[in-house]
């Protein structure tokens, strides 16, 4: 009996280890660190050959618009800096082409990458709604470690014709 209760306790012992093995550090994209200067994001981004599409403040934080990051299906990505340092990372995407199905499936398997690396996420946000002949859906993942977050976000919106849809990573130094 005392034989089986030390090998369960070792068996927990090796899963707990693995489990906490399995979850990586939450870190900001492209090798890049917290706190890094706007003038060094725009060394990097023209290294890699992206554009500064446009610079402007919103509230108290500097924001650089880049395109032409080489990502599939990466659109733009936007550097927030609070105080001189990079504080924010998001990440846009698009599939053109795809439907709103094929967009669902890759959400999701984005969502189980990020539960493999940084433990299981939590949904933060999820609103359906018909505002005025505006249909529009919204959900929202959150992962959380050590004063850093990652938010993965799907928003779709559509009117008659007119369909637009996001699907974004955000890396946040909070």
């Amino acid at each position: 009996m005392m034989q089986k209760r030390l090998f369960l306790a070792a068996v927990a012992i090796v899963f707990a280890t693995e489990a906490l093995r399995a979850q990586q550090e939450i870190k900001a994209p492209f090798g890049m660190q917290w706190g890094e200067s706007v003038e060094r994001i725009k060394e990097v981004v023209g290294k890699a050959k992206a554009q500064v599409v446009e610079e402007k403040v919103t509230g108290n934080r500097d924001v650089l618009v880049v395109e032409g990051i080489v990502q599939e299906g990466l659109k733009r990505t936007l550097f927030y800096f609070a105080e001189g340092g990079l504080s924010e990372v998001e990440l846009q995407y698009d599939r053109a082409g795809w439907d709103e199905a094929r967009v669902a499936s890759w959400v999701s398997t984005i969502k189980q990458q990020a539960d493999r690396k940084y433990g299981a996420g939590r949904l933060f946000a999820e609103d359906r709604g018909d505002q005025n002949g505006l249909q529009h859906s919204l959900r929202g993942w959150i992962w959380v470690q050590n004063f850093v977050s990652l938010r993965l976000v799907h928003y779709t919106a559509q009117q008659g014709d007119k369909r637009m849809r996001r699907v974004s990573l955000h890396y946040c130094m909070e």
